[in-house]
């Protein structure tokens, strides 16, 4: 953390990028935290958060704004914030901090014993317990970082918070055409969309929606044979683009929805043929996706009233193959090829999350060997 007098020359728009970066969140996450303390649905959208940021719309704090946060992130130091004093952790006492947790519906979903070998220091009631225990401001901040830094969709083990590296490999695809390409000329001349999508994406404040990211794939190939992967940008598998030769556009090319019909009925009739393909019904597939029946029933229902998200396309691919054949992305979204295909990536798959892996265990060594220092 910087020294006060460092922060007391920023702003406090610049002050909530810091505590945003610090708790490892996002705009969403904070705005669903002010709705659960205020319980009211959708009291707070992620763009009331987001106003105020510094990489967002930069606006002057509303007194409003003050005293609901402060309401919803009680250990948020206001002076801090407000004017750069001391630190963004208010000095609280072992017995505040615990109260603060233990009492949380985050904490109360935790199981309640440890398990062997977890790498999550905060994986259950009894771990979280042990790093609470001496009352540690480090410890503490563990803590509100495994707390806020992922939200799942009620009742299932699916995320549903923003996918940075998604938004990332956005980004880098933008890049990639042109570096002096701005998010502009490439939103409303490439996408023929408004800027404010692709603004909104790099700025991590939402996920690509399922539209945008088909039309992705129809606007930005390099040519007829190379074409945008689906497994780079949704999993971050592969390169960027691929040869795809024999693979046809879709009949109905990918266009921006009207506000009146955003559900793409054909996505969602393909996701029920996945389905019955498998054998399963709407419970039992949920329960081999580990996410809710209704979630299953909003997509695949007649009334097909919601779309699935990123991580749902990304969690379908993980879980449904076919003879060891995986679910092409090109069929599910577009509806062109095989449904199912031979996976070279395998190995790559392999390697990526055992990197990944590498990198959590290395982090979470360092950070308990600080905590044995302290």
């Amino acid at each position: 953390m910087e020294n006060a007098t460092t922060s007391r020359k920023q702003t406090a728009q610049v002050r909530l990028d810091e505590l945003i970066a610090a708790l490892n969140t996002t705009d969403p996450i904070l705005a669903i935290e002010i709705d659960i303390k205020f319980l009211k649905k959708n009291y707070y959208s992620k763009s009331g958060v987001s106003a105020f940021r510094a990489s967002g719309g930069n606006k002057v704090m509303t007194p409003k704004f003050l005293e609901d946060i402060e309401k919803a992130l009680p250990f948020l130091n206001m002076e801090w914030l407000m004017h750069g004093f001391g630190n963004w952790l208010n000095e609280w006492s072992p017995k505040q901090k615990t109260d603060y947790i233990t009492e949380s519906n985050w904490y109360k979903v935790k199981p309640t014993a440890a398990s062997t070998g977890a790498e999550d220091l905060c994986h259950s009631q009894k771990s979280i317990d042990q790093l609470l225990k001496n009352g540690t401001d480090a410890n503490f901040k563990i803590i509100l970082r495994s707390k806020f830094a992922t939200t799942y969709a009620t009742g299932s083990r699916l995320r549903s918070d923003i996918n940075k590296a998604l938004c990332k490999r956005v980004r880098e695809l933008r890049m990639s055409r042109n570096p002096k390409e701005s998010q502009g000329y490439f939103a409303e001349t490439t996408m023929g969309e408004n800027r404010g999508i692709i603004t909104n994406v790099e700025s991590f404040r939402q996920n690509p929606p399922i539209f945008f990211i088909k039309k992705l794939k129809e606007k930005c190939a390099v040519d007829l044979n190379n074409k945008l992967s689906y497994d780079w940008l949704l999993d971050g598998v592969g390169e960027m683009f691929i040869e795809q030769p024999n693979l046809p556009l879709p009949e109905m090319p990918a266009k921006k929805p009207t506000k009146v019909n955003r559900i793409d009925r054909e996505l969602c009739d393909r996701i029920d043929s996945i389905r019955e393909g498998q054998g399963m019904s709407k419970t039992a597939f949920g329960s081999h996706l580990d996410v809710n029946r209704s979630m299953i029933s909003a997509m695949a229902g007649k009334e097909k009233r919601q779309n699935p998200t990123t991580w749902f396309l990304s969690r379908l691919k993980e879980r449904v193959n076919d003879n060891n054949k995986v679910l092409s992305y090109d069929w599910l979204l577009d509806g062109v090829g095989p449904q199912y295909i031979e996976d070279p990536n395998i190995s790559e798959i392999s390697n990526d999350a055992m990197e990944e892996l590498r990198k959590e265990i290395e982090k979470l060594k360092r950070e308990n060997a600080q905590l044995k220092k302290s």
